[in-house]
C-alpha cells in the first residue's frame, strides 16, 4: 500500500516541475508517505496539519462548512491542502509560477486514486 501511495505522488509530482513537495497527512497529523525535497518530512507534516486546523477553525467562525480545500499564495508559492475524503489529506507545495486550477485539477485526480489505495 505504501510503495502504491508513494508511486501516486511521484506520479504527481512528475506532472509539473513546478509542485516542489507533495504529501499525504493522515487525519491525525501523521506523515503516511511523501514525494521531494524535504529535509524533515514529519515537521513539514506537523506545519501542514496546524495550517489545516487554523484554516478550519477560521471556516468554521464564518459558517462556511461546505468549504474543503485550502488554497494559500505567497509571493514565493503555494500551498494547497485537499482532503481525501475522511482518510486524510493530500498537501501539495508549488512554485509561485504554478496556476491554482492546474494545481486542484493534478491533486484531485491523484487524492482520488490514493484514497482507494487507504
Amino acid at each position: 500500500m505504501l510503495a502504491a501511495i508513494q508511486e501516486q505522488l511521484e506520479q504527481l509530482a512528475n506532472r509539473s516541475d513546478d509542485l516542489l513537495v507533495c504529501m499525504v497527512v493522515s487525519t491525525d497529523g501523521l506523515v503516511i508517505a511523501h514525494h521531494g525535497n524535504v529535509k524533515d518530512p514529519d515537521l513539514f507534516g506537523a506545519y501542514f496539519f496546524e495550517l489545516k486546523v487554523v484554516c478550519e477553525k477560521i471556516i468554521t467562525e464564518l459558517d462556511c462548512d461546505e468549504i474543503t480545500e485550502i488554497y494559500i499564495r505567497s509571493k514565493t508559492g503555494a500551498v494547497t491542502l485537499l482532503p481525501i475524503f475522511d482518510k486524510g489529506y493530500l498537501a501539495c507545495l508549488s512554485s509561485v509560477k504554478m496556476n491554482a486550477g492546474k494545481v486542484q485539477i493534478l491533486a484531485w485526480k491523484h487524492a482520488q486514486k490514493i484514497y482507494q489505495l487507504l
